[in-house]
Formats: structure tokens, sequence, C-alpha cells
């Protein structure tokens, strides 16, 4: 005799695939992401002769880096990343603004 379990079908459930727009999510919201912040032209000429450097000196960041989205950066603009640092108390980063 068969056992009952045996008899029974299978039901898979069906879950709904929930798909978001990356535009739809600002993930400078999440805790994990620093603040990203674009500097003005002034504040960039400073940082280029304080630290003696040229634009392509500094680190890059691509225009289509989810953390800059909504900054409205254009290639060549230059972002300050502030960063928490257990030892520091906070840390600052600086990345040009690169095409893809």
């Amino acid at each position: 005799m068969a056992s009952s379990k045996n008899s029974r079908k299978s039901h898979k459930k069906s879950v709904p695939k929930k798909t978001r727009d990356l535009n739809e999510v600002d993930i400078s919201k999440h805790y994990l992401v620093p603040k990203h912040e674009k500097i003005d032209e002034q504040e960039k000429q400073e940082l280029l002769r304080n630290y003696n450097i040229k634009l392509s000196d500094l680190p890059r960041i691509k225009i289509s880096d989810p953390a800059i989205r909504k900054l409205e950066v254009k290639p060549g603009d230059v972002i300050k990343i502030i960063r928490d640092s257990p030892t520091a108390g906070e840390s600052i980063y600086y990345r040009v603004v690169i095409e893809d």
C-alpha cells in the first residue's frame, strides 16, 4: 500500500519578484555608504594648489557610480567623500569623475 505522502502532488510556491529600477533606490541613505558631495570650482582649485597636484593625479570615480548618480556631476568634477574612521573620527577622500 502506497503511503499517502507519495500520493501528494508537490506544489511549488511562486514568489513574485520585486524588480526596482536603480533610479528608485537612493543608496546614499544606506548606513554603509559614506557621504559623497560635489565640490565647487574654487574648492577644486584650492585642493589642487594645496596638494600641488593635477586633476589627473586624483583617484577616479565613474560617472555611473550609484553613490554619485543624484549629484548631477560631469566628467572633471571632483567628489569629496567623507568616511567615518574609528581612529581619526572621519577621513576625507577626493575623486575625479570620469566617463565609463
